[in-house]
């Protein structure tokens, strides 16, 4: 059985997040969907523990989003692969937004079947301060 594409990008998302993660010495669990709004939960060596909501894209245009967590240890990654999703040699961008900042990149935008939605346009993000921003994570 075939997965959905925004699935595949998701999960790949998700796992890409995990794997940076554990990479650098944190402690990861992966909710697989189990928990609405909680991707991942990180504990760092010091025990302090944050959530993530992983938001994964294949292309360049808008990460939809409605954001629900607004909380100090609450975090968004978007992962962006740039056209690029097949190409293992390519990886992606990807940012690093705190729960607290998270509404000053929020944007309307119309999505499929001009339906109004919210979100965050990669243009936007591309070049701020959230990108490869990982130490925001456990300042």
């Amino acid at each position: 059985m075939a997965r959905d594409k925004t699935q595949n990008s998701n999960l790949a998302s998700e796992f890409y997040v995990a794997s940076q993660l554990f990479r650098v010495g944190y402690v990861v669990t992966i909710t697989l969907g189990h928990t609405k709004e909680i991707d991942l939960i990180v504990v760092h060596p010091d025990g302090r523990t944050i959530t993530i909501d992983v938001k994964g894209l294949k292309n360049t245009t808008n990460w939809p989003l409605s954001p629900k967590l607004e909380k100090e240890d609450h975090f968004f990654v978007l992962v962006s692969y740039l056209n690029k999703f097949a190409d293992l040699n390519i990886h992606p961008d990807v940012f690093v937004v705190p729960s607290l900042e998270i509404k000053s990149l929020l944007t309307p935008w119309s999505g499929k079947a001009q339906v109004k939605q919210k979100g965050v346009r990669y243009r936007d993000a591309k070049n701020s301060k959230y990108k490869d921003a990982w130490e925001l994570l456990f300042k």
